[in-house]
């Protein structure tokens, strides 16, 4: 597919729109990304034309829900469609039940009490907040938070501004954490659980064919299991 030029953040929003389902980068074969969508010399130029900008506002603005959701890499979801998305693709059994059932990791248990605890948490205070500041910890914290996206269990909702140890402020970004169900409710979408998994799949598959090429849709349905 072609790739449509933007330049604004309004446009962002209206690709992410029209695709349901937009990568960061170009994962998804023969469909659009932000990354193919706009020119390279935008990107962290600190403007209100950067990309790298646009992916914070979508998510805190509600426009779609970020986070990585399939293959392990980051994608928005149109915000109307999130519902449909969780409810076709998310685990049936709720994060307690699932770590009960020896179906979630302990990290990733660890992890989202501390996200629930305390919704929007930056990645440092996380990590410390999870008991995982150990270097050894890096890859198991990393690990759990792809865990609990891919099962829409949280989403990515902003950045923040790292603190020091002692509170002053750093001058990095770091990213910050939500329940999904956190930030679908902040965005007042409504929660699709009286529907089958099967029901939503099929109404999600209806939503994304007339934007997703074959191919794209056979990779979504294969990562999916749709």
């Amino acid at each position: 597919m072609e790739p449509e030029r933007i330049r604004s953040f309004e446009q962002a929003g209206d690709l992410v729109r029209r695709c349901g389902i937009l990568p960061l980068s170009g994962f998804i074969p023969d469909h659009p990304s932000l990354d193919a969508a706009t020119e390279p010399s935008a990107w962290h130029t600190g403007t209100e034309a950067d990309p790298w900008l646009w992916r914070v506002r979508l998510a805190r603005e509600g426009v779609a829900a970020y986070g990585r959701f399939v293959a392990k890499k980051p994608a928005f979801l149109a915000a109307e469609l999130f519902p449909l998305f969780a409810r076709a693709v998310a685990p049936a059994k709720p994060v307690e039940r699932r770590y009960a059932d020896g179906e979630l990791s302990r990290a990733a248990w660890r992890v989202y009490e501390a996200i629930e605890a305390e919704p929007g948490i930056e990645a440092r205070a996380l990590r410390r907040s999870a008991g995982m500041t150990a270097k050894t910890d890096k890859c198991e914290f990393d690990k759990a938070l792809i865990e609990l996206q891919e099962s829409f269990d949280i989403v990515i909702r902003g950045t923040e501004e790292v603190r020091g140890e002692q509170g002053g402020k750093t001058g990095w970004n770091g990213t910050c954490y939500t329940p999904a169900s956190q930030w679908m409710a902040e965005h007042g979408l409504p929660e699709c659980g009286t529907l089958s998994r099967e029901d939503a799949a099929a109404s999600l598959l209806a939503r994304l064919e007339p934007m997703a090429s074959g191919k794209a849709l056979a990779f979504l349905r294969n990562k999916w299991g749709l």
